[in-house]
């Protein structure tokens, strides 16, 4: 490949990238959903190969970038006008914590685990699982949670009243399993696992799916199977 075909493709490629990135607007590159996102990087993938690839003729590459980018505007055209094809294509967003309850149904739907569901709400700056009252998985994988007592808090901040820090939460049962190294980093032992348990009703830690603690000792415990 010479340099002059070289700077026609790429310049060319620029341009019909440029043109089609203007026609699908902001929503392609805000990744809206995970279709969004890989309709990015494939177009970006075409171009680049195009660009260096001889084996693909100017007015090949060129439609290919072209043709695809007409199949995205079509699908989104399609998730306005028609909700059946809206689900397809964006999906819809996972309610997995219910009234202060993880729901193991949402939780399995979105395919995530304690410890995902824990990372993504430290990501929203929420790291007490107590705190919560509501939480969805949204279509581009993120976590939007509504904290319990947010009046309360509001309230709060218009007093200028700062609580006092909880400190580091420990996880100390995920899936009914003990975490003995945040049980040790909590200070507490086997034995006080089955007294909290019991004192919650719970027979055996097989039935909690996640149970967490703070340095202030407030326990957190979501049993197994919650009915919802």
């Amino acid at each position: 490949m010479s340099f002059t075909e070289a700077t026609i493709r790429t310049i060319a490629t620029f341009l019909t990238l440029f043109i089609m990135c203007r026609i699908l607007g902001k929503k392609l590159i805000a990744q809206m959903t995970f279709f969004d996102y890989i309709a990015g990087i494939t177009i970006g993938s075409l171009g680049a190969s195009f660009v260096f690839s001889q084996a693909i003729p100017n007015p090949i590459g060129m439609y290919g970038i072209v043709l695809f980018g007409i199949l995205v505007l079509i699908t989104d055209v399609l998730s306005i006008k028609v909700y059946r094809t809206r689900k397809i294509f964006n999906g819809e967003p996972l309610l997995i914590i219910k009234n202060g309850k993880i729901l193991e149904e949402g939780m399995e739907k979105a395919r995530l685990t304690m410890d995902d569901l824990l990372f993504l709400l430290r990501k929203k700056n929420i790291f007490y699982l107590d705190e919560v009252d509501f939480a969805f998985l949204e279509t581009d994988g993120t976590i939007s949670a509504q904290k319990k007592g947010s009046q309360q808090y509001t309230k709060n901040v218009d007093l200028k009243i700062t609580p006092s820090s909880r400190g580091i939460p420990q996880t100390f049962i995920i899936d009914g399993k003990v975490m003995r190294g945040s049980l040790q980093a909590a200070g507490k032992d086997e034995n006080w696992i089955k007294n909290t348990l019991q004192y919650s009703g719970i027979n055996n830690v097989m039935d909690v799916a996640i149970a967490q603690v703070d340095e202030k000792g407030t326990v957190f415990i979501d049993q197994r199977a919650d009915k919802h």
